[in-house]
């Protein structure tokens, strides 16, 4: 059994194989870049215990270096992401784990695959599939529908739905027509006004249109299967 919880935008708190993991977190209320319109369920300091911290690409909302820096000063948690975000992070060394696309390896008994992400915005864009405690999650971060999710097989994925710059509802479904995936968490959306999108909408073409169950989460709520 795994489990895992919503934050807002691209930030989840993943419980598998015993391990804690964190995606993207960006926990910035008033954000300089634009106006945050639905805040984050957490801040950096809430946490206590982190054990791997995914990081999808360099782009402010999901390479928050306070809120990295703040999780690993009060976790030690390793720090998985390309080069281009690492090294914007002021944290121990040793913490940091560059990846590339094609890379496979284990970490605190977890199966990590990097796969290129679909986001010709940012310099090395990552999607991340972690295998542990017999389930498989795969989070996307920023990226459009590609044709490599044809090989993607998870119980989980963490798809965004926003448009600009990323998958919209239809290319997420698109997107799940692809893969295979026994639950999807739609996310990227409604954050701010240029990825406003209807979940409620993407609920039912994911439910008529795919294998796939879809699961809406609200910032603070969480999931377990």
């Amino acid at each position: 059994m795994a489990n895992a919880r919503f934050f807002g935008h691209a930030s989840f708190e993943i419980q598998l194989g015993g391990r804690t993991i964190l995606t993207d977190p960006w926990f910035e209320r008033n954000p300089v870049e634009v106006k945050r319109l639905v805040q984050p369920a957490a801040t950096a300091e809430s946490f206590k215990k982190a054990d791997l911290i995914l990081v999808s690409h360099e782009h402010f909302d999901h390479c928050s270096p306070l809120d990295v820096q703040t999780i690993c000063s009060r976790t030690q948690a390793q720090v998985v992401g390309p080069e281009e975000a690492l090294m914007n992070l002021a944290v121990n060394p040793r913490l940091k784990m560059p990846v590339s696309p094609g890379d496979s390896f284990s970490v605190l008994g977890l199966e990590v695959e990097v796969i290129a992400a679909k986001h010709p915005q940012s310099t090395n864009p990552l999607c991340f599939l972690v295998s542990g405690g017999g389930k498989k999650i795969f989070f996307a971060g920023d990226t459009y529908e590609f044709a490599g999710m044809t090989k993607i097989d998870c119980d989980l994925a963490f798809l965004p739905i926003g448009g600009t710059y990323t998958m919209d509802v239809l290319g997420a479904v698109k997107a799940l027509k692809l893969m295979r995936a026994k639950f999807v968490v739609p996310m990227h959306y409604n954050t701010f006004a240029r990825i406003e999108a209807d979940a409620s909408d993407f609920e039912k073409r994911v439910a008529e249109g795919t294998r796939s169950k879809p699961i809406v989460l609200e910032p603070g709520e969480g999931f377990t299967f």
